[in-house]
């Protein structure tokens, strides 16, 4: 009890999404939410379910998989405390089309589609509520989108890593390997290696085991 707690508390402060939709609705959605933790590497679910759920992100690191016809599954982006996410699934009713990949153990709140349905009838502004957390995740998608369209190598890593590390806070440690960052900017290891040497020597950033630390990557003059 006093984790759900804390998990509500968590994402009542951090979630722009419930900062959105107003505290009524926002009570509403905690009262019929579970928690739920999930373990390093296991998936909080895989692309093709179709169970319905979102899901927040009240601790830790989520991995957004996508499908991509040359590589296969691949990280797009990461989710960090106070993201609300699995909602098209929930609107559409249809299996998904990405995967959420815990990249650190997870705290969770999860809210089931027939929770929403009973939240429905007192609440019916719920799935306007969904629809602007479609938006919001629906803008995130564009700017990977963006990113993903820059052909200059180093300029895409640093689009790339501004727009994940925001996710951190001011905290900006990103918890994913040089081989997942690597996915995200759609580079080989080696040639995202050797990018990433440049940008330590430039004091942008720092490399830990297992995790990358974000200083500086202003970068104005690179190019497009």
């Amino acid at each position: 009890m006093l984790q759900l707690l804390k998990a509500q508390e968590e994402l009542t402060r951090s979630s722009p999404w419930l900062a959105a939709i107003g505290p009524e609705l926002t009570n509403s959605l905690m009262s019929c939410a579970q928690l739920s933790r999930v373990k390093q590497g296991a998936n909080v679910y895989a692309l093709g379910d179709d169970d319905g759920c979102i899901y927040g992100l009240s601790e830790g690191a989520v991995g957004i998989q996508v499908d991509d016809a040359d590589t296969g599954v691949a990280i797009g982006h990461v989710f960090g405390q106070g993201a609300w996410f699995g909602e098209a699934s929930a609107i559409t009713g249809k299996p998904r089309l990405i995967g959420a990949h815990a990249l650190v153990e997870c705290t969770l709140l999860r809210v089931s589609k027939s929770n929403l349905t009973r939240l429905e009838a007192t609440n019916p502004q719920i799935w306007r509520a969904l629809g602007v957390l479609a938006v919001m995740n629906t803008a995130v998608g564009i700017q990977i989108a963006r990113d993903l369209m820059v052909l200059d190598g180093k300029a895409r890593c640093l689009s790339t890593l501004s727009r994940i590390a925001v996710a951190f806070g001011q905290s900006r440690i990103i918890p994913l390997t040089q081989k997942q960052l690597a996915e995200a900017c759609r580079l080989s290891r080696s040639s995202f290696a050797k990018i990433l040497a440049e940008l330590e020597s430039e004091g942008a950033v720092e490399r830990k085991y297992g995790k990358l630390i974000v200083k500086d990557l202003s970068q104005p003059d690179a190019p497009q």
